[in-house]
């Protein structure tokens, strides 16, 4: 094996391992999106923000909340920082821009990750493998029932500001810190692990050393402004942030800080158990540690001060009021995806004995591959989430039952800066615009285009038609297109009377 890896020339084959991914990931992103497997949430609201951003406003999301803007939903600031892609890829992507875009970010974080194994293990090998684990990781997979989330963006850049950090270029570290932090409000309490992690490893380098200090401060002081000034600050009557959802511990980061302090037991407790009181979701939290445990999270133990970088995820996930994020589904685990292979092959490359690093190798290889071929094939999931946007192995991944160009070329009846009401497949494609409203909420919508009887969250179906039969028996609107698939609505604009 080591022969016929060395036959290939030294840059070639993370690329070509790169590309190989890179054109898998586009085309089921592609797929996906065409197909109308794509939703109002997240990629609607995404879709939107990135658009508004980068013509230099920012406008209530038309999806949210009426007058709620991005940011009182995630203080995020990705799509600003993202939003020169729009201008170079728009013209040509429209609105699967920020799903390329994303592949884009997950393969530089692959790029990076193979370059810091090599630098820091020597081992050609374990920089290979540890590329492959990031690509094909369970959580890498389930990550694609969304073609864009900020977790997964924010994810990617880890690899770059350890590769930076550990070559000493601490002008790239920074930059991707600075990345990192605005990425998501949480992600700052990860870095100041992340950097406490690089303090002990560099403890006798004074030049890190110091890196490491100042990036734990900037880090925790970050996370405290965030929570203590910008979240209040944007709140507003009948907006508040919801995404502090740790009831169990307490109402804000202090007081869930206080509990953890003053019950450790109880603590250590919920990691464990199902805390939400339904029956439906025990073994969910097993799940997930089994999993990532297979995949070379055992190899944590031989190293404990590896698993300073995996607390705060380990706490912030399985603390969390809803269960789903306690899961492997989704993209609830991308974190540990982008770091696990990390420090896997890191202690793999730090074991002297040459038997026991071959073993240890091959088990982790064996058992990543074995895992996620199992948890793909859907057997043994505990949630047992639909995976039609992320089975690249099967049929369906390419098709539709539905009569997806005909749906598409109806929906270019729709004025590019109309306003819309659309429901939650069709939303997301019609998003480059001011105005494009999740049904049944219409507002001061001139159109409506909604699929004809599916497709119908929130509402059930009985409630859809009648919702949808309001205007379709209204005289103040016509039908353009009414079938078994689609329904398009036009308002009749009546003109003023004439004057005498």
């Amino acid at each position: 094996m080591k022969d016929s890896i060395n036959k290939i020339p030294v840059n070639s084959l993370p690329i070509i391992i790169i590309l190989f991914f890179v054109i898998l990931y586009l085309v089921m992103s592609f797929c996906n999106h065409y197909f109308f497997r794509t939703w109002a949430w997240d990629y609607g609201t995404y879709n939107f923000s990135f658009w508004d951003y980068a013509h230099f406003r920012i406008s209530p999301n038309p999806v949210l909340l009426p007058d709620m803007i991005l940011l009182q939903d995630h203080f995020s600031f990705t799509l600003m920082l993202l939003a020169p892609f729009y201008w170079a890829l728009n013209w040509l992507l429209g609105t699967y821009t920020l799903s390329v875009v994303q592949i884009i970010l997950i393969a530089f974080g692959g790029l990076a990750l193979y370059k810091l194994i090599e630098f820091k293990t020597s081992s050609r090998i374990l920089s290979i493998l540890a590329l492959l684990q990031y690509f094909t990781l369970y959580g890498r997979w389930a990550s694609f029932c969304t073609p864009f989330n900020i977790a997964i963006t924010a994810a990617c850049a880890i690899p770059v500001f350890l590769y930076f950090f550990e070559k000493g270029k601490f002008t790239g570290a920074w930059l991707s810190l600075i990345f990192i932090l605005l990425s998501r409000e949480d992600m700052a309490l990860w870095m100041l692990f992340v950097g406490l992690f690089l303090l002990i490893e560099h403890r006798k380098e004074k030049r890190f050393v110091k890196t490491s200090v100042m990036m734990m401060a900037v880090s925790l002081i970050y996370f405290i402004v965030v929570f203590k000034v910008f979240i209040p600050f944007l709140e507003a009557p009948g907006i508040k942030y919801v995404l502090f959802n740790y009831s169990t511990l307490g109402k804000n980061p202090a007081e869930a800080f206080r509990f953890i302090i003053t019950h450790p037991f109880r603590s250590i407790e919920l990691l464990f158990v199902n805390h939400s009181g339904e029956p439906a979701y025990n073994g969910v939290k097993t799940e997930f540690f089994y999993v990532y445990m297979l995949c070379g999270g055992f190899v944590l133990l031989l190293r404990p001060r590896y698993i300073l970088l995996f607390i705060p995820l380990v706490l912030k996930k399985m603390y969390n009021d809803v269960p789903v994020r306690w899961s492997i589904e989704s993209f609830y685990s991308i974190e540990f995806v982008s770091m696990l292979p990390i420090a896997v092959f890191l202690i793999i490359s730090e074991i002297k004995s040459k038997l026991a690093r071959n073993i240890i190798t091959m088990v982790v290889c064996i058992n990543t591959l074995w895992v996620t071929t199992y948890k793909l094939l859907e057997k043994g999931r505990v949630l047992n989430y639909d995976n039609t946007n992320f089975a690249f192995y099967r049929s369906s991944m390419y098709k539709s039952p539905l009569p997806v160009r005909d749906i598409h070329n109806k929906l270019k009846m729709i004025p590019p800066d109309a306003a819309v009401s659309s429901s939650g497949t069709i939303n997301p494609h019609l998003m480059l615009r001011m105005k494009n409203y999740y049904f049944p909420h219409v507002y001061d919508a001139t159109y409506i285009a909604v699929m004809n009887g599916r497709d119908t969250w929130p509402m059930d179906l009985p409630t859809f038609k009648k919702e949808i039969n309001k205007y379709l028996l209204s005289p103040d609107w016509e039908k353009l297109v009414e079938d078994s698939t689609i329904i398009i609505l036009r308002k009749i604009i009546k003109s003023p009377p004439p004057q005498n």
